[in-house]
């Protein structure tokens, strides 16, 4: 199972937003040693309050992840991923899981 640390270096492929359902879905291509390829893996944010998705790339563009990380806010969690090229996604949500 990948955890949040391991999507360090991962390639951001999508961010699918449902509206209705008030869930996030993050599809990243996480590298898998024993194929030497990469392998998806998905991240769900259900329950999302708010979204914060600048791509203004400050740092020079990059699709790769430098950091992912979750903590406890007074609207639930804070979901922040921060992008290589020094964006970072913010969403206020209820619960993240790793597929």
């Amino acid at each position: 199972m990948t955890s949040l640390k391991e999507l360090h270096d991962a390639v951001l492929i999508g961010l699918e937003v449902g509206w209705e359902s008030a869930e996030l879905q993050f599809t990243f291509g996480v590298f898998d040693a024993s194929t030497g390829g990469e392998k998806p893996v998905k991240l769900l944010a259900r329950g999302f309050s708010s979204l914060r998705c600048p791509r203004n790339q400050p740092w020079g563009p990059s699709v790769f992840v430098n950091e992912v990380r979750q903590e406890k806010s007074d609207k639930g969690i804070l979901l922040a991923i921060e992008m290589q090229c020094g964006d970072v996604i913010e969403a206020n949500v209820a619960d993240v899981v790793l597929e």
